[in-house]
């Protein structure tokens, strides 16, 4: 009898790692496809006049009936200019609601589960691409309807997916960092449709359709892979507990007392649990989570800012080449691919060993970002030169600095907090992240003139700079915990002697 029950228990935990283990696979295509398609828009910047999106804007369509050669080429480049205008705010707006909306879902999550909140998603992508295919002329602000809602469905497909890491353990930085990196790889696909409306073979309207259709996939992953608070179809497996189980245990915590004090928590007044750090706000104050937010956004200005800027600077650099500058932003876009491989490293160095001791995730944690921070500083340098040799070193630095910072951060947040406010920690880490890009919106301005932008990437070189006190607190902390064991081996040695 025992032997069966052990059989059986064995075959229900193969079976369900198996499912586990095929929702990640399900769940990054739609991360890829839907997650961070917005930072890759710039590539429509050269599509969108083709349907004439704000292209009526200051009488663009009569300049035809000027007689002067001159005052038509001025006229054309002043249409020009105010259509690359209205396109980069429009994408600015999508990259803030893209991460400012975060702390809502990451709430709802914790309260109402992953399911609940991806079901809402699937409206917001319809509206979003929907949007997309209607935009044309005299319904020039469909564009900023599209950029707005199919950010928030992305924001909420990654933040879905992110939380569902915690229904791994030891794995969980490496799933978390894998979802990051299928986040940031859609850039590409805004690309790859610049490339096929350009040869003639789809339309943007069909390409808005066909998105459109992902929605079916989301449908099917909500019921199958995500679960929700509610007592009914839920998921035969729940979040992995295991590692906080094991830091309970350390800390000399048994089940009940840990019962206890969260029934104790929940009956507080929600100011009192603010001022006595209880709950979530015991997390949400944490020195590590406070290090990971403010680094995080921070060096996140960096790729974001060159994803705003990039069209017009490689433009500008390439002496107006049109064809030529099509082709790097393509190149752009598409070596952000490269994240996927990125990511899912960055997660598994932060999660090596992690588990055994405090030094160790500190360690961890200190040489990632340090690495991101020294990357970032030279993404900045090599940004302020607008000349052809610096587009390519550009490209590059920007695929390693974004997966590198991203990765590792929400690899953090993933492995090192409790599964209960995972959604609440992730979204107020992206809420803060959207708050400070907002910043672009000014600095956006200082690139009007391109040989003089190098004036919005020293502000942000001045900024990333500043980070470099928090690494030296961290590491600090590494010094501390290593002569904090050093002593505690050396009275364990003075114990044993007598």
């Amino acid at each position: 009898m025992t032997i069966t029950v052990t059989t059986m228990t064995t075959e229900t935990k193969v079976h369900h790692s198996f499912r586990k283990w095929f929702g990640v696979i399900w769940l990054l295509i739609e991360v890829n496809l839907i997650g961070g398609t917005i930072f890759g828009f710039p590539a429509l910047f050269k599509i969108l006049p083709q349907y004439e999106i704000y292209g009526d804007e200051n009488n663009c369509s009569s300049s035809s009936s000027l007689i002067n050669r001159t005052e038509i080429e001025i006229k054309e480049f002043s249409c020009e200019a105010h259509q690359t205008r209205q396109y980069q705010n429009a994408l600015t707006l999508g990259i803030i609601l893209f991460e400012i909306p975060s702390v809502i879902i990451g709430l709802l999550i914790d309260r109402f589960g992953c399911r609940f909140v991806k079901l809402i998603v699937i409206i917001f992508h319809i509206i979003g691409w929907l949007a997309l295919a209607l935009v044309a002329p005299g319904r020039d602000s469909f564009l900023y309807v599209h950029t707005s809602f199919s950010s928030l469905a992305g924001i909420i497909v990654l933040l879905t997916a992110y939380t569902s890491s915690d229904y791994f353990s030891k794995s969980r930085a490496f799933v978390s960092a894998l979802f990051a990196g299928a986040c940031t790889s859609a850039t590409m696909w805004y690309s790859i449709f610049q490339i096929l409306i350009d040869a003639k073979k789809i339309t943007l309207q069909q390409l808005s359709y066909i998105w459109i259709s992902f929605s079916v996939l989301m449908l099917i992953s909500s019921f199958i892979f995500l679960d929700w608070k509610f007592p009914i179809l839920n998921l035969p497996y729940q979040f992995d507990t295991k590692l906080e189980k094991k830091n309970i245990h350390s800390n000399i915590i048994t089940n009940e007392d840990q019962s206890s004090n969260n029934s104790e928590i929940d009956k507080m007044k929600w100011y009192i649990r603010i001022l006595k750090r209880q709950g979530v706000w015991h997390y949400l104050t944490s020195p590590l989570y406070l290090l990971v937010v403010l680094f995080l956004s921070i060096l996140l200005l960096p790729g974001i800012f060159l994803a705003v800027t990039w069209y017009p600077w490689v433009y500008y650099i390439t002496k107006q080449d049109t064809i030529l500058t099509n082709k790097y932003t393509f190149a752009f876009n598409l070596s952000t691919i490269s994240a996927i491989l990125i990511c899912p490293l960055n997660g598994f160095l932060l999660g090596f060993k992690a588990d055994k001791s405090k030094k160790q995730k500190l360690l961890n944690i200190s040489l990632m970002q340090t690495i991101s921070w020294l990357i970032n500083i030279v993404s900045c340098i090599v940004c302020m030169f607008a000349q052809k040799s610096m587009i390519i070193p550009a490209l590059i630095i920007n695929c390693f600095a974004r997966a590198t910072i991203v990765g590792g951060s929400q690899a953090v947040v993933a492995t090192f907090f409790p599964s209960e406010y995972i959604g609440t920690l992730t979204g107020v880490m992206w809420t803060v992240v959207g708050s400070i890009v907002t910043v672009q919106y000014g600095l956006v301005k200082l690139t009007d003139d391109v040989s003089r932008s190098w004036r919005a990437w020293l502000i942000i070189l001045s900024l990333v700079i500043l980070m470099s006190c928090h690494l030296i607190q961290l590491w600090w902390k590494y010094i501390r915990e290593l002569r904090k064991n050093s002593t505690t081996a050396v009275e364990k040695v003075m114990i044993d002697k007598f």
